[in-house]
């Protein structure tokens, strides 16, 4: 049986809009029209996180900072995570995830946590191997489409 090649990953924090770059993470991740948002980058809250794996764009996360009304300790929210087809199951996500612990740790949060349906397995098990808990079993996210913030 022929063993996997080696492979190096990079992590980098995108602090500005590379255009090209995000234009092709979103098409690739299934975006069907990306616009990407300069604003984005000016809030410093705001964690974009780009992997590049042997020299190629392998995937990415984004996440926000939250800060909390009865609390000085902010959490993150992590709310997209998607590994490139070619590069998958090769510890990406994973590196993603303790990149955005560290940044988390730095930051002073108090935690982290992520949305994610039961039925999408290979979310579950990513945060579950990477120490993430489900509190409990009656967690429902509720999506206010453009459309309902007009009612």
């Amino acid at each position: 049986m022929a063993s996997k090649p080696e492979t190096h990953t990079r992590i980098v924090r995108m602090k500005r809009l590379e255009r090209g770059v995000l234009d092709y993470l979103l098409r690739e991740a299934g975006e069907q029209d990306p616009r990407p948002n300069a604003g984005f980058f000016k809030d410093p809250k705001n964690v974009l996180l780009v992997a590049y794996t042997d020299g190629q764009l392998s995937g990415f996360l984004w996440a926000h900072i939250l800060d909390s009304p009865h609390t000085p300790d902010p959490k993150v929210l992590l709310y997209s995570i998607d590994v490139l087809g070619p590069f998958r199951r090769r510890g990406i996500a994973t590196r993603l995830i303790r990149y955005l612990k560290e940044i988390a740790r730095t930051c002073g949060c108090r935690g982290m946590f992520v949305p994610t349906s039961k039925s999408n397995l290979a979310a579950v098990a990513l945060y579950q191997t990477t120490g993430g808990i489900a509190k409990n079993d009656d967690d429902v996210v509720f999506v206010y489409e453009q459309e309902a913030l007009s009612t």
